[in-house]
């Protein structure tokens, strides 16, 4: 496990009077502590410290720490224009792109209703497609779309109503939503959806 040295063990070592620091090839040190070292005319060493009670408490670091930690170096030094992307994915120069699903994260799609959940995964080039992961659980909501959409049922049972009329969809079954439709969405269970939308009024 990687050992983590802050400003506050920089301190403690030069409230010891310890001039000299030992470290490993597992230990990571923030800047901050790198700044005030030099500051106190401190130096590292690569080798196992004398008095290894000094160091006793140093940060024990997971990949998860590391993040949250550079994401405050970074909110530190200004940088807040960052975000974690929402899926995985391979992409060829040619315009080629292969999204890993399994890595797909969904947010909520609206504030008010926490069974629904989106997450747009590809838009064309020419910004007149979109493609998204759609996913309703135990919910419902009504839709007044001017775009034409192709739905494609990944697994559970979802229930459209148009003009009063129900119609239920089922794993594999594919949903085209016309033009200027007025659609409810609505499933007692679970249903994720692949999305398409065809922006373009063409």
């Amino acid at each position: 496990m990687k050992k983590l040295i802050c400003a506050k063990d920089i301190e403690k070592l030069h409230s010891k009077k310890e001039q000299v620091i030992c470290i490993d090839k597992e230990t990571i040190i923030t800047p901050s502590a790198k700044d005030l070292a030099e500051d106190y005319q401190m130096s590292f060493k690569m080798g196992v410290s004398e008095n290894k009670n000094l160091l006793a408490n140093t940060q024990e670091v997971s990949k998860e720490y590391l993040v949250t930690l550079l994401k405050k170096l970074l909110k530190e030094a200004g940088i807040t224009d960052f975000t974690e992307s929402p899926f995985e994915y391979q992409e060829h120069s040619g315009g080629l792109k292969i999204i890993r699903g399994s890595t797909v994260k969904l947010s909520p799609l609206n504030n008010e209703n926490n069974g629904l959940r989106y997450q747009e995964i590809l838009t064309s080039e020419e910004n007149n497609f979109e493609l998204g992961i759609l996913e309703i659980e135990n919910s419902q909501f009504y839709q007044e779309d001017r775009l034409e959409s192709v739905n494609y049922v990944v697994n559970g049972e979802l229930h459209v109503t148009i003009d009063g009329i129900t119609y239920d969809a089922y794993q594999g079954d594919i949903v085209f939503t016309p033009k200027h439709s007025a659609i409810c969405w609505s499933t007692t269970s679970k249903v994720t959806i692949l999305s398409g939308k065809f922006k373009s009024e063409g």
